[in-house]
């Protein structure tokens, strides 16, 4: 027999999904190698800034763990009860406390890979594929955009709404319609990021810049 959702089953699972999401990973690694990601590049704490950074391996990390924060919070949403629509409680908590991390003085990142590992939870197959085809364009772009990551997360939804809405798909439409209001939400919170902060882009731009002659020069030599 399931237990009863009530309010304080969903602040439950709220307060647990925020909590994985205000882990501050990045922060943590960045601390340990000897770079506070909020002073450097992006001034985020997230992936794309620990793997340009500090390095690709511990930016690898960072993505792992960022996506473990967010599965874990939804499988222990599960274990309290909630299900299907239900779980966009928790998922929208994770990515808040990714975004607002009391630990780091409520400062953090976009949210992307968070908001990935939560969404990998609710519908396995259709945000691994998405999760493929997302990484692997952010990837690619990484030394070519200032924020790869946001890119290769809107195509992965594309993906996403693409493999949810197919004929054989059993996924309830209206969690589609959530994860990719939550979506939404990351892209608006980036762009508002962005434009506030233009000046951070601009000079971690113009030192991809200075440093990519010399990269190219070693890499021939």
């Amino acid at each position: 027999m399931s237990p009863e959702i009530t309010f304080t089953t969903y602040l439950l699972a709220a307060a647990i999904g925020f909590g994985f999401g205000a882990v501050p990973v990045a922060y943590t690694v960045g601390r340990l190698n000897g770079v506070n990601v909020f002073e450097v590049g992006s001034r985020q704490a997230g992936a794309t800034n620990v793997w340009r950074e500090v390095s690709r391996k511990q930016g690898f990390i960072v993505t792992l763990i960022d996506a473990i924060k967010g599965f874990t919070a939804i499988m222990m949403a599960r274990q309290l009860g909630l299900d299907g629509v239900q779980f966009l409680v928790p998922v929208t908590a994770a990515v808040a406390g990714h975004w607002n991390s009391p630990f780091t003085k409520f400062k953090g990142g976009d949210g992307v890979v968070t908001m990935m590992g939560s969404s990998l939870a609710v519908a396995p197959i259709e945000v691994f594929v998405s999760v493929v085809i997302g990484t692997t364009l952010a990837i690619s772009l990484n030394r070519k955009l200032a924020h790869p990551s946001l890119l290769g997360g809107i195509f992965g939804y594309i993906s996403f709404i693409s493999l949810s809405f197919r004929p054989s798909s059993n996924i309830d439409p209206n969690i589609v319609y959530g994860l990719t209001g939550i979506g939404l939400g990351i892209l608006l919170h980036s762009m508002y990021f962005h434009k506030r902060h233009r000046s951070y882009f601009d000079d971690a731009q113009a030192v991809e810049d200075e440093t990519e002659p010399a990269l190219r020069h070693d890499n021939i030599s």
